[in-house]
């Protein structure tokens, strides 16, 4: 039976190879960022199932170790992708942060004035935490996924639904 340690080892793996191949279009530094989130999910994903169900023994497995889960996150897949679509949005409207328009002294033209060094620290650590959340969701859901996949391959596999069935 695999440790709490292999799960989360793998779970992080698992969770930061996927969230690279979901940001392989992405600008350098916020791919580095998202693989961050997914690897800090996919350690999360890994031992999760024994959070649900302690790991006391090896028959230890209830739902939270089923065939069942495991189909229920691979067919998420869309929604997974909706929530990612809408972090991606949010880092966005935050990497654009607005020019403030001032008018001259005679009241005539405008003039752009930057936004202050506070203003632009937060917009970029908001739009940090919103590629690193993307990120972070799909490390979860794989690291989740690659815990039962472990536990299938050993001699007590995992239930389709619960334990006995």
């Amino acid at each position: 039976m695999p440790s709490r340690r292999t799960h989360i080892l793998v779970g992080t793996a698992s969770g930061a190879a996927y969230a690279a191949h979901r940001a392989k279009r992405n600008l350098r530094a916020n791919r580095l960022v998202r693989v961050a989130g997914g690897a800090a999910g996919g350690a999360l994903g890994g031992a999760l199932p024994d959070f649900f169900e302690s790991a006391i023994s090896s028959w230890h497995r209830g739902p939270g170790h089923s065939v069942a889960v495991a189909t229920a996150i691979v067919s998420s897949g869309n929604l997974l992708a909706q929530w990612e679509e809408f972090c991606l949005k949010k880092a966005e409207q935050c990497s654009a942060i607005p020019m403030t328009l001032v008018r001259d002294i005679q009241g005539v033209l405008f003039v752009p004035v930057p936004p202050s060094p506070l203003s632009q620290l937060l917009s970029k650590l908001g739009e940090i935490f919103w590629e690193f959340l993307a990120g972070f969701l799909h490390g979860l859901m794989a690291g989740y996924t690659s815990h039962l996949a472990l536990d299938a391959l050993t001699p007590r596999c995992i239930p389709l639904l619960t334990r006995g069935f």
